[in-house]
């Protein structure tokens, strides 16, 4: 499909038609002022949403008159597909135009047979959400995000350096088997330079990505054999002392163990938590 024609005379076209460098400037004038900081260069926009399965034909620039206006980013895995990115123009904003967009995202992923859509809001995002709500979708669990400024002089085992698809394949086997997209085996086997992976004594495992502004952990995972016997906290102890630089940060924890882990290891709750939303499709 070339381009599609929704109700007050909006164009979408699909991101296949652009190139990198368009498709990175439309992300980045779509979330100017945005909850948190989203800007991106086409490499960062590149390894961002590869490991999230972008689908390049079913996302959407959307214009109107020829003017930009948003964009609607679709990933797709399986029947399910998930909105990794909605957003709109300042200019545009507070016009309607984020209900026939969606609108239109739902239609199609009906038409090609997904059978549910999935997306993250953060829960102060209070339009969103009641947009989402109106168009189907339903919470289906809070997400929050965890950081710790590293300490000088914490105590750090040594750890040792390999291939961060090992350590997807063992999300895969030994993980949670629900994890969010973001931070799914499927998404970490795309994990690459400057992505680097370690583990401690072969007991405890991290993906992690060095930032201009953070460390973001993109996973933590301590073999069941050696579970609650102080290997999660001892890691995290050895990336700190690792990386002493910028806020360790990690993103979209579920409640339950990890969450409790967390907190009991004195890492401190950012208070901006998500919900997962999700909406069926089909019969």
């Amino acid at each position: 499909m070339d381009s599609i024609s929704s109700p007050a005379s909006l164009t979408a076209r699909p991101v296949l038609n652009f190139t990198s460098a368009e498709v990175t400037e439309a992300m980045n004038r779509s979330f100017e002022e945005y909850f948190v900081p989203l800007v991106f260069t086409p490499e960062t926009f590149e390894r961002r949403f590869r490991s999230e399965n972008l689908d390049a034909a079913a996302s959407r620039l959307w214009f109107r008159d020829g003017e930009l206006i948003g964009l609607t980013l679709l990933a797709r895995r399986g029947y399910t597909c998930r909105v990794a990115a909605m957003g709109l123009v300042r200019e545009a904003r507070g016009q309607g135009y984020g209900r026939p967009m969606l609108q239109a995202a739902i239609d199609e992923a009906t038409a090609r047979g997904d059978r549910a859509m999935l997306l993250e809001v953060f829960q102060a995002n209070e339009p969103a959400r009641k947009l989402y709500e109106r168009l189907g979708f339903r919470n289906e669990r809070e997400l929050f995000t965890f950081q710790r400024a590293p300490t000088a002089g914490v105590p750090g085992g040594m750890l040792t350096e390999l291939d961060p698809l090992d350590v997807a394949r063992l999300v895969a086997r030994e993980g949670s088997a629900d994890l969010p997209w973001m931070f799914a085996a499927e998404s970490l086997a795309a994990a690459a330079a400057p992505a680097r992976a370690f583990h401690l004594e072969d007991k405890a495992y991290v993906i992690l990505r060095p930032e201009p502004t953070r460390t973001l952990l993109l996973t933590v995972l301590v073999r069941p054999a050696h579970r609650r016997q102080g290997w999660g906290r001892r890691l995290l102890q050895a990336v700190e002392a690792a990386y002493p630089g910028p806020s360790l940060t990690i993103s979209m924890v579920t409640p339950g163990p990890g969450y409790d882990f967390l907190t009991a290891a004195g890492w401190e709750l950012v208070p901006l938590p998500l919900f997962e939303m999700v909406r069926p499709l089909g019969a």
